[in-house]
């Protein structure tokens, strides 16, 4: 949790733009940054989990029980962890989208590729935001349906996994 702790005090975009400047902005670096900042926060409540899970009776049924520690992690611990770890990933991929879109629009993104951020970029700088409406409102729609989707999409995982949020 150490290492956690350091990279929680590292901020991303400021980061992020010094990498990209030095290196040569591709769609491949940017996915990197965002992959190496992401894992901070679902590290973090997955590990809170597990130790919730460790001091609950069922774990020390199971150890009473004689099984290994290989078996309780994964016949025990890690179907209670799945639902939380599938939360955590669908709103890594929307943080992800979301930042690289934020450095596409600051201008640190791949030049040679399109996305929802050079098109918002594009329309910023053709002084468009507040004249043409129609450059600014179909990057921004797509990209807040799509974040819209995932999380339905999570919740609806969640609800498959997770007998307790079943309606009956």
């Amino acid at each position: 949790m150490r290492i956690t702790d350091i990279a929680f005090g590292i901020p991303f975009l400021p980061f992020a733009m010094v990498v990209i400047a030095i290196a040569k902005p591709s769609l491949s670096l940017i996915i990197l940054l965002v992959v190496l900042f992401l894992w901070r926060i679902t590290a973090r409540v997955i590990r809170s989990q597990v130790l919730s899970l460790k001091s609950r009776p069922f774990i020390w049924a199971a150890r009473a029980a004689g099984a290994s520690d290989a078996r309780i992690i994964w016949r025990e611990i890690l179907p209670n962890v799945l639902p939380i770890s599938f939360l955590y990933m669908a709103i890594g991929v929307q943080a992800g989208v979301m930042l690289e879109a934020a450095l596409s629009f600051l201008g640190f993104g791949d030049p040679h590729s399109q996305s929802w951020g050079i098109m918002l970029n594009a329309a910023f700088r053709a002084g468009a935001v507040r004249t043409a409406w129609w450059w600014v409102l179909p990057p921004g729609v797509a990209l807040s349906m799509f974040v819209i989707a995932v999380f339905m999409i999570t919740r609806a995982y969640e609800d498959r996994l997770n007998p307790q949020l079943r309606i009956v």
